[in-house]
């Protein structure tokens, strides 16, 4: 049987829910709230980001296709102990982040006390894994049906606001630089997502066509919608709904929805929240599955389908987080702390990746601005737990350790980078 790979339209169904995830839903009424009337060009310097982030990991995932993904790139530039410390950084992030996002979904699916949040968060886990175990194609059908009829709704109840409800004045806040600053930290993390994409490359028809096609149509869609969430959250004055003294999306909705809102939220946040946990587990089971070929972790983890689905590795992901779960019900732990360990990993995984590819790039530019994101990132890990940094400083020393002593050992070149120059 031929396998089925993703076109450039599946492919961006795994990009624009999952980065869009539940930040478009909690995010656009918290930044107005920090940053007042600017809080608009807060979201337009984040989306700056956003474009510079999608052509950055795009670039590497073409470069370096297969299951390890951008790692690759981390590899060649310098060597493989380094590549599986940015690995781990990445599997560390999968086994935690998820659980918070679905304890985000599951908020928005209580039907009369039926399940807790608790429990309706383990039945959406269940749902993830069996989607996961459907053919690559099929899911990234489901994902693009999901992020199209999300960004649709959000869109449109957005421009229906603002065009029934405009505000008198658009700028009545003064400018503060601090509060300007902050919300820019606070929108930092709807940029996560892409790094990942490298990890489907495999599933991928024509990567050289494909990828740029749909990392090019999902940054626009993605834009769009978060340009126009965050406008209609501050330039719509909607008549205030359940008594609500600031609007949230789901006020924005209302124009359209009325008494139907909450209803569609409860499909819009759920289904942004799926995408964005098949993408992360997926694509880190496939990493997971590209380990164990190279014999870093047990062969068993790497088991895959004839389908090549990378069984092993959504077992073992989702295994680690019905453990959180056990621990979240016995209060041993908490969203907020399961979010911090997250974002932890996902930064340094990121940091690693991006000062590989201040080498790889020649562009000036590239170099310039990859340089001050390196700079934005450090200080965003600085607010990390300090059990996390610990941890984290712990693995980068046993990693980079381990690759100084092998170097040594093998007179391991240093200019190989430059054999895989970006030439864009």
């Amino acid at each position: 049987m031929t396998e089925k790979k993703l076109n450039a339209v599946q492919l961006s169904g795994l990009i624009i829910g999952p980065i869009l995830g539940s930040g478009i839903i909690l995010l656009p009424p918290i930044i107005y709230n920090v940053a007042g009337d600017y809080a608009i060009f807060s979201w337009i310097t984040i989306m700056l980001m956003n474009w510079f982030f999608a052509y950055l990991f795009g670039q590497l995932s073409i470069q370096f296709p297969g299951d390890s993904g951008v790692t690759q790139a981390v590899e060649i530039v310098f060597g493989k102990y380094i590549k599986y410390l940015t690995s781990f950084f990445l599997i560390g992030a999968v086994c935690f982040g998820p659980i918070a996002v679905l304890m985000t979904a599951a908020q928005f699916l209580q039907f009369d006390g039926f399940l807790s949040t608790k429990w309706m968060a383990v039945v959406l886990l269940i749902i993830t894994v069996l989607i996961l175990l459907l053919n690559v194609s099929f899911i990234g059908k489901i994902a693009f049906i999901l992020s199209s009829v999300s960004a649709v709704l959000l869109f449109s109840g957005g421009l229906t606001s603002i065009i029934q409800y405009p505000k008198a004045e658009f700028i009545t806040t003064s400018f503060d630089v601090s509060s300007f600053g902050y919300s820019l930290l606070l929108l930092f993390w709807t940029i996560v997502g892409w790094e990942v994409i490298g990890n489907y490359s495999n599933e991928v028809k024509d990567v050289r066509s494909t990828i740029p096609k749909a990392i090019g149509f999902s940054a626009l869609i993605i834009t769009l919608v978060c340009l126009m969430v965050a406008a209609s959250i501050q330039w719509a004055a909607i008549p205030n709904v359940n008594g609500a003294s600031q609007l949230t999306v789901a006020s924005i909705l209302t124009p359209i929805f009325g008494g139907f809102t909450g209803l569609i939220m409860g499909l819009i946040v759920p289904g942004l929240c799926l995408t964005s946990i098949i993408l992360f587990i997926g694509g880190t089971a496939r990493l997971i599955r590209s380990l164990s070929d190279e014999g870093i972790l047990p062969k068993k983890l790497g088991f895959r389908t004839k389908r090549n689905i990378p069984l092993g590795g959504i077992i073992t992901l989702s295994s680690f987080q019905i453990f959180l779960f056990i621990m979240i019900f016995y209060d041993w732990i908490n969203v907020t702390q399961l979010v911090a360990i997250a974002d932890g990993f996902f930064i340094s995984n990121v940091f690693v990746t991006m000062l590989a590819a201040i080498k790889l790039f020649n562009q000036r530019l590239v170099k310039i601005l990859t340089s001050v994101m390196l700079i934005v990132l450090l200080i965003f890990l600085s607010f990390s737990s300090p059990f996390v940094l610990i941890f984290i400083a712990i693995l980068t020393f046993t990693f980079v350790y381990k690759q100084i002593k092998h170097n040594s050992k093998y007179s391991a070149p240093t200019n190989l980078g430059t054999e895989y120059s970006t030439q864009n």
